[in-house]
């Protein structure tokens, strides 16, 4: 099973049909690490489950929220044969192969459902993206528009925003744009997708679908720089208009982009040997200091030729005008925080930027997880887990403490996680999620006098919703605070008869304040390749939900705001698929299936 979120928006993939036991659902994702976040955007949730294990998944127990989703274990062919675990229930009429996604939380802009404008209170299908074996490897929600990634690479888009202009008769359905690039990651934010391809290439093209089309006084679409490159036997057509992002410092050699994520206004990129590169996704990607760079270099508008380019420099308020932030009155501008359109390219244009520029204060530094908040950046670093954060801390979400009440902070600045451990415990971060003005940390704390590490999830940031998860709704929280329910828990281990730290295992954080969150209680042994789950009840990991619940985002068929992690209930699919009515909270599970399709039928 697959959950996510966007906005207000919540989905969630399952196998129709599949024997769900004991409120277990399959994972349909599948990524390159167990560690990736995922992401909730707007007000909308996804699940999607029934996971091919021979596909290249966003995750194997992925939950999205907002723009995001989680990511699986280990990639994999997407056409291999495999076998179902699960026995199909008689009663039903539908096949063991048909994987379904379910939707629920906002659908103002018709991101949940091409035909029904109602906010889904509870999960339901989603059929335009579902099928008889039909596989996603991402799935992203912004506010006005969403997009996915099917099972041979390529994006489909739809939404109101992406249809925007277009005929009122015109066919609204997930419509092909960028294609036969082998993408297994994407990221929205606003007006533009961005996508990394399996190869580490990464591209940009618009939002909306009129501002896809071609310009023929401008450059077409970038070239593949590699001299060995078939992808133009099945590409995107030639009238849709997107760019490949180029690093402005050369890559080593076999070094590739392996992870991308975005926030409001930037964007950040990690390659393979843990080099950490920032693009301005408009020309409020420094406002903050978030981009952790002021000069760059943008293409000219006026140049027939993109090789030409301007030198920008991207100031943040409160460099251009210290009081900005704080004077309740209209301030005049002193000075310009961007380049003027004449100069540029509009900002909402794809060809804005079109360079990932290195963080310069970063360079030397090996980083294995880099996050885009709204308004801020995170990274961990590879060997020592630790974070260095950067950008916005107006609700304290950089996380140096209450006593620290600087609005921005402009450089990477490492967040002091030990302050709030005992002097005898060893900390190490192993994970970040970020959303909206909350940060969430992953600990694994050892002490000398406990053999067992303990594993915490730490929050910061605006809690006013409840997403802080510590049981209080607070306005800001500077000094990262424990969520509770998932935080210092313990589970027996039937193989050790011991006890063993039970943390999270992916966290998908929404820009409107809502988290969904698994527990980690699968595991795999590597020795026989048999993945085996120890979690309570049975077999399965579990799904937390908290914060925001204004458009029924958090699937509870209520409006309330939820301050502490509280279970998914499985009553919307008791009756539907074989679940257990004693079991009252959905937890997720892999399903193999005979064979993976994309959405045009192709294995």
């Amino acid at each position: 099973m697959h959950l996510a979120r966007v906005g207000t928006k919540s989905f969630l993939r399952l196998t129709r049909g599949s024997r769900i036991s004991r409120s277990y659902f399959a994972s349909l994702h599948a990524s390159p690490s167990r560690n990736t976040p995922l992401r909730l955007v707007g007000g909308t949730v996804a699940l999607i489950g029934a996971v091919g294990v021979g596909s290249y998944l966003v995750s194997a127990n992925p939950i999205h929220a907002d723009s995001s989703l989680i990511n699986s274990d280990t990639p994999s062919q997407a056409n291999d044969d495999v076998k179902t675990k699960s026995p199909v229930i008689p009663t039903i009429e539908s096949s063991k192969n048909d994987l379904t996604v379910f939707v629920w939380g906002s659908n103002k802009n018709h991101t949940t459902s091409m035909n029904d404008a109602s906010d889904p209170r509870r999960p339901r299908p989603f059929s335009e993206i579902s099928g008889l074996g039909v596989a996603l490897r991402d799935l992203a929600f912004c506010e006005k528009h969403a997009a996915c990634v099917d099972a041979s690479g390529n994006v489909y888009q739809w939404g109101d925003g992406f249809f925007e202009g277009q005929p009122p008769q015109s066919s609204r359905v997930p419509t092909a744009t960028l294609t036969g690039k082998d993408i297994v990651k994407i990221t929205v934010s606003g007006p533009k997708l961005y996508a990394l391809s399996r190869s580490g290439q990464v591209y940009a093209l618009s939002s909306s679908m009129r501002k896809q089309k071609l310009d023929p006084d401008v450059q077409g679409p970038a070239k593949t720089s590699s001299w060995f490159n078939l992808s133009w036997l099945s590409s995107s057509p030639p009238s849709i208009d997107f760019i490949e992002l180029k690093s402005d410092s050369k890559l080593a050699r076999g070094e590739r982009f392996i992870s991308i994520s975005a926030g409001r206004s930037h964007l950040l990129a990690l390659t393979s040997d843990g080099r950490t590169f920032a693009t301005p996704i408009t020309s409020s990607a420094n406002s903050n200091g978030q981009l952790g760079i002021r000069k760059l270099l943008l293409p000219s508008k006026e140049s027939s030729s993109l090789e030409k380019k301007l030198t920008i420099e991207l100031l943040p308020k409160a460099a251009v005008d210290p009081f900005a932030m704080s004077t309740p009155a209209v301030r005049r501008s002193t000075g310009n925080m961007a380049p003027t359109v004449s100069e540029t390219f509009d900002d909402e244009a794809v060809r804005y930027s079109d360079t990932l520029f290195e963080i310069p204060s970063l360079k030397g530094l090996k980083v294995s997880q880099a996050v885009a908040n709204e308004r801020a950046s995170y990274v961990l670093t590879a060997n020592e887990g630790k974070v260095l954060a950067w950008g916005a801390n107006e609700y304290g979400q950089i996380g140096l403490g209450s006593s620290f009440v600087v609005d921005h902070v402009p450089i990477p600045t490492e967040v002091p996680l030990s302050r709030y451990y005992p002097s005898t415990a060893s900390i190490k971060c192993t994970n970040i999620s970020a959303g909206g003005d909350v940060a969430y940390f992953t600990i694994q704390a050892t002490s000398i006098t406990s053999p067992q590490p303990s594993i915490d999830l730490l929050s910061c940031g605006m809690g006013q919703y409840g997403s802080l998860g510590n049981n209080l709704y607070t306005q800001s929280q500077g000094s990262p605070v424990k969520v509770k329910s998932v935080s210092g828990i313990q589970e027996y281990h039937e193989a050790t008869k011991s006890l063993k730290p039970l943390g999270p295992h992916t966290i998908s954080a929404s820009p409107t304040n809502h988290v969904i969150a698994t527990l980690d209680t699968f595991e795999a042994d590597q020795s026989s390749h048999v993945k085996n789950y120890d979690g309570p009840a049975g077999k399965g990991r579990d799904i937390m939900a908290w914060g925001a619940n204004g458009d029924y985002q958090l699937g509870t068929g209520k409006r309330s705001n939820m301050s502490q992690p509280v279970p998914l209930p499985s009553a919307a699919f008791i009756g539907t698929f074989d679940v257990d009515p004693k079991v009252e909270r959905m937890m997720t599970k892999e399903r193999h299936v005979d064979a993976l399709k994309d959405l045009t039928g192709k294995t």
